[in-house]
């Protein structure tokens, strides 16, 4: 079976006939003039994603650049062996009774692009405030402050104007942070911040945190690891680790190394990285994590800490072989360090995720000592925003590193929590883990980002009501995300090439992007795209904001906004109908400043099937 078909002709004349399968690639004998090919694989695709009826080709196969023009290029469509649909440059053709016979073709999906245009604010900064936002900016300094809402409803714009604010006003030189937990976010609110005329650095975390703990714990190496798997990290996050640091607080600091700090100072920290290879490398307190923790932690997760532990506390090569004297011996063939690639390169690292857990344990042996903890710096103003995707010591370390009489600015969205390494309680224990014991909780409740169409799919989707008082408009038949169902990937990609060179057609400011649910698939997808279209993968959050097209994944998203969504992977095995994969299609929905358009291969999700008359159909 095939699924797409090619007939080129060679600027010799020659004609050629491409038949596009998947699967191993199947060459004809070379008398034929037909060639079956493996469409993933071969270099023709180029040509049947970016070529038209009519157009020349260039492609080099082979080492030799091969020239000519495309004939006819179809793409068809069978039922068991029986070919039923053919479509052909712009014209549909449908098996019947006598035949084939003509059928409407779907235009583009894209709306109109004034549209777009005029809904397109310069940037999250560029709106003005409602009465309830404004009321929330202007609270008095030390009063620390909530901010709830659905996506696109200004958590962050409040945030960023009521920093502003305190800072215009101040009668001293505040100290001031903004924290996240994406570089794709970082990227978005840094030069927010800036036009905005606030000299502060927006940080993630996980820099922040590096920061805080190599001012407090001089014995931490300053190189982090790079091969921590999604189960240690599972685990060095999880709340069940607390009583087990509370049993760790009885015994004596461990060391590994000096613990003097550059002027020689011996630390006075309760706390030392030796104790991390007590705690992590200790199977028994592992099991027993396991056991206490509401995650599925399981057997594995708990040998992949102690292996990583392990190492962690092995020396490096460099170190193990100082005696040699020939130093030449020690550089590899690549000039790289001698462990760089090998199951040895996170010797002598520390975890970010070790830093909190340094604290809580140097907090918890002050506490049984009755003397004071290792303090880390204070900040007069600290902004948290996307609070739902923090562990709850990394939210102690931020509380902790709020001055006495400081500021607390949180926003986030329960609804948006789809960080799988943590597990999302509530909004009050999330404030008491941050030692806001009084607070302002705001809600705002007004939509700036999603047409309405998408702010009722989007609550839809997490089975939740539009609340009367905040009820959005009936949806505009024009703008209600649609639903596209394709047989093949193969379909699926070509239609997206297709949609991608209309949308820089029909509006080259428009920013787009395609949210895909699993790294996995956001890699095979760009892999395939760029034949056919200018997209950019991002998998570690290096967003380009601008008129550009991006592939990327539901975790590199959140808070950010896209002028249009496609997502691809809408299907039954991608999106189960459970509370992870609500919430993941939400974030993924809610990024739409314009328009959503929804794609899979087979079935469609189930959430879909429930949420039918909030999608309209396309064909695929």
């Amino acid at each position: 079976m095939y699924a797409a078909h090619l007939r080129l002709i060679s600027e010799g004349g020659d004609t050629t006939d491409v038949l596009f399968g998947a699967g191993a690639t199947l060459r004809a004998t070379p008398s034929s003039s037909v060639n079956l090919v493996d469409w993933q694989r071969s270099p023709w695709t180029r040509v049947l994603l970016s070529c038209g009826e009519g157009d020349g080709y260039e492609l080099r196969s082979r080492g030799e650049v091969v020239t000519g023009k495309v004939v006819e290029r179809n793409l068809v469509r069978f039922e068991g062996r029986e070919l039923i649909e053919i479509v052909t440059g712009e014209r549909r053709l449908l098996r019947s009774r006598g035949g084939f016979v003509p059928a409407s073709r779907p235009g583009r999906s894209f709306l109109d692009r004034s549209r777009a245009a005029r809904k397109r604010p310069r940037s999250l900064i560029d709106v003005d405030l409602d009465p309830a936002q404004q009321g929330a900016v202007a609270l008095p300094a030390g009063q620390s402050v909530l901010l709830l809402g659905e996506a696109g409803h200004g958590k962050t714009t409040v945030a960023l104007h009521r920093l502003r604010h305190l800072l215009a006003t101040a009668s001293f030189p505040m100290r001031a942070a903004v924290l996240v937990p994406t570089e794709g976010l970082r990227r978005l609110i840094q030069p927010l911040v800036r036009r905005l005329g606030i000299d502060v650095e927006v940080m993630l975390y996980e820099t922040w945190a590096k920061g805080q703990a190599e001012g407090s714990f001089p014995d931490i190496p300053g190189v982090e690891s790079q091969n921590a798997t999604a189960g240690v990290i599972r685990i060095k996050r999880d709340p069940a680790l607390r009583p087990i640091l509370e049993r760790l607080a009885k015994r004596r600091p461990g060391r590994v190394n000096d613990d003097r700090d550059a002027s020689g100072v011996r630390s006075k920290a309760h706390a030392r990285r030796g104790d991390l290879q007590h705690l992590f490398g200790d199977r028994a307190l592992m099991r027993e994590l396991a056991l206490a923790s509401r995650q599925r932690i399981g057997a594995a997760a708990v040998d992949e800490v102690l292996e990583h532990t392990h190492v962690q506390f092995s020396e490096r090569a460099e170190k193990e072989f100082a005696h040699v004297v020939d130093r030449e011996r020690l550089i590899a063939v690549d000039r790289r360090a001698i462990d760089a690639g090998t199951p040895m390169e996170d010797a002598a690292t520390i975890d970010t995720e070790d830093y909190a857990v340094l604290f809580e344990l140097d907090r918890l042996r002050a506490l049984r000592r009755k003397q004071p903890p290792t303090e880390p710096r204070h900040y007069d103003c600290i902004v948290l925003d996307e609070a739902q995707e923090f562990a709850p010591l990394e939210l102690a370390l931020i509380g902790r590193s709020l001055a006495p009489t400081g500021t607390l600015i949180v926003a986030g969205d329960a609804d948006q929590q789809v960080d799988p390494d943590v597990s999302f309680e509530s909004w009050e224990q999330t404030t008491r883990e941050l030692g806001a014991a009084a607070y302002e909780r705001i809600i705002l409740e007004v939509g700036y980002r999603c047409p309405p169409a998408v702010v009722a799919l989007g609550r839809a989707v997490l089975e939740r009501g539009s609340p009367p008082e905040a009820a959005p408009a009936a949806p505009a038949a024009d703008d209600r995300p649609i639903f596209h169902h394709f047989d093949n990937e193969l379909l699926l990609v070509d239609w997206l090439a297709g949609e991608l060179r209309e949308l820089s057609r029909l509006d080259r400011r428009a920013t787009s992007c395609i949210i895909c649910r699993s790294p996995l698939t956001a890699r095979r997808l760009h892999g395939l795209l760029r034949f056919g279209a200018t997209v950019s993968l991002v998998l570690d959050g290096r967003f380009v904001f601008g008129p550009t097209g991006h592939v990327t994944t539901v975790e590199q998203v959140k808070g950010l906004e896209f002028d249009y969504v496609i997502v691809p992977d809408a299907s039954a095995g991608t999106y189960p109908d459970d509370a992870p994969a609500r919430r993941a299609l939400y974030v993924a929905l809610t990024r739409a400043r314009h328009q959503v358009l929804l794609a899979a291969v087979g079935p469609r999700s189930p959430i879909l099937e429930r949420t039918a008359e909030r999608v309209g159909e396309g064909m695929g």
